[in-house]
């Protein structure tokens, strides 16, 4: 990788902040679910950039690595920094976590001893995380967190979306004027709910249902009722959590 790249001076500033808080070890994934590696702008691996720990080595290798993970457990499920030590999870807020994923995190830690993770969402589903750790003793990473949580986890959205750019390039981003009932029909999609089921709960014939649907698909430019629910949950129009 060019060291006058944006990619590599943002590796750069990864590296030399982790070292400054004595978190050296760095791991980065720019798509946790992708069994391909990141790559820079020369096709090689991202995460060669960093040093992580002996156990962990070649992780990007590993397609299914983020199947079988405890921290990537914690990634998919929390949208703030958090720290981990010896098995304990801690963040600004409490953390809830399964006994079996703790004593998940706790038998496959890879070496790691302390660590800070910024999970990282960006637009179209996409879920990327950056790692600072230690494989050492005697790290109390809980006041480091609480110095530096919030910087690192800019520097960590800052670094995954510039390899996210990199790999699919900026998008070009227009206003999708969506009416209130294509919302309304977007919603009740998202809820599992059938065309017909749809124009019974709005008091609308099944046929403007799918009109309105139709309209909607054109609009976030996908096709099919799923492809285009899914589409508006990404953009916010419609939330899982119904």
């Amino acid at each position: 990788m060019a060291g006058n790249s944006e990619l590599a001076q943002l590796a750069l500033q990864l590296r030399e902040e982790g070292r400054s808080l004595g978190l050296p070890l760095v791991a980065t994934c720019a798509d946790i679910s992708s069994a391909r590696p990141t790559l820079d702008e020369h096709g090689e691996p991202v995460a060669r950039l960093f040093d992580f720990t002996r156990p962990a080595a070649g992780y990007w290798k590993k397609g299914d690595l983020a199947l079988r993970n405890a921290m990537v457990a914690l990634i998919r499920n929390l949208g703030e920094p958090f720290y981990y030590m010896d098995g304990a999870v801690g963040s600004w807020r409490p953390v809830k976590v399964t006994p079996r994923l703790e004593e998940l995190g706790r038998s496959v830690n890879y070496a790691v001893r302390s660590a800070i993770i910024a999970p990282v969402r960006l637009p179209r589903s996409t879920l990327g995380a950056v790692v600072w750790a230690s494989d050492g003793e005697g790290v109390d990473v809980r006041p480091v967190f609480e110095a530096h949580a919030l910087h690192l986890h800019g520097l960590a959205a800052r670094f995954i979306s510039a390899c996210d750019t990199l790999a699919h390039g900026a998008p070009e981003i227009d206003l999708c004027a969506l009416t209130r009932r294509e919302v309304q029909c977007l919603k009740l999609v998202a809820a599992g709910k059938t065309d017909s089921e749809i124009a019974t709960i709005l008091g609308l014939a099944t046929p403007t249902v799918r009109f309105h649907m139709k309209k909607a698909s054109a609009k976030l430019e996908e096709t099919g009722r799923l492809r285009t629910a899914q589409r508006a949950i990404e953009l916010g129009y419609v939330s899982t959590r119904l």
